[in-house]
């Protein structure tokens, strides 16, 4: 694979998160926050779903080192059951979007996860109205 995109992380994957020790912290990797446009929900399995929408979206480009990219991907995927583009087992579409660092506003391509079953967010998830998921959870006491 030659092309190495961060991957924009906006849950679980966040630094003190479970999912970060396990999916990222392995990896030589760089964070920088960053947003997105999308809107998002707190589901209950206790993570985000993230869906089309037009707020800003709090969370970190993950910018991993050229070797160990590939790598990093394929758990990324793993974990968040993506088998490849428009494959019905996934539970989320890997998908490129614009993301905007926090430090600059520069606008940058990345990956991100969005949860396909949007109908389905939105009906059994909370709406996390300012967009930051940790926030979300810090201040219900859950993180």
């Amino acid at each position: 694979m030659n092309k190495t995109i961060p991957v924009f992380v906006y849950g679980t994957l966040l630094e003190g998160f479970q999912n970060h020790d396990c999916y990222v912290r392995p990896y030589q990797h760089k964070a920088i926050a960053a947003t997105i446009r999308g809107a998002i929900y707190h589901l209950p399995q206790g993570y985000p779903g993230l869906v089309e929408g037009t707020e800003d979206v709090v969370g970190a480009l993950l910018f991993f080192a050229q070797h160990e990219y590939e790598a990093a991907l394929s758990g990324l995927d793993e974990l968040e059951t993506y088998f490849g583009p428009d494959d019905p087992r996934n539970e989320y579409e890997r998908m490129e979007v614009t993301a905007w660092i926090a430090e600059s506003n520069e606008a940058v391509t990345a990956y991100v996860y969005r949860y396909l079953d949007e109908e389905y967010v939105r009906r059994e998830g909370i709406r996390v109205q300012d967009g930051d998921w940790r926030g979300y959870l810090l201040a219900r006491g859950a993180e």
